[in-house]
């Protein structure tokens, strides 16, 4: 055995705080990295989803993205989930709208 495979983890996993095992989520998004700074624009669309509900966005050219999105989006709706698909120039338009 290796020296490092005998030594123990820097961190230590603990229970969390009663208050985040109360919480309960909203809606989930799931957005590209490079709209995370343009919060208020997707955040509108997820908001007119019912609790519980799943935003997908992705890029319009990034065909393997949206593939990928929408059999996550399936799984969600297999569960029970309301999915909701943009496109990244549909949440641009949705959120003048509002």
């Amino acid at each position: 055995m290796r020296q490092h495979d005998k030594q123990s983890y820097r961190y230590r996993l603990t229970n969390p705080p009663k208050a985040l095992l109360k919480a309960r989520l909203d809606n989930i998004a799931l957005v590209p990295a490079s709209i995370l700074g343009l919060k208020a624009l997707w955040q509108t669309a997820a908001n007119t989803l019912p609790q519980g509900g799943v935003l997908l966005c992705h890029s319009q050219q990034n065909t393997r993205q949206r593939k990928l999105l929408e059999r996550v989006g399936e799984t969600f709706r297999q569960h029970g989930h309301v999915v909701m698909h943009l496109s990244m120039g549909e949440v641009y338009t949705k959120s003048r709208n509002c």
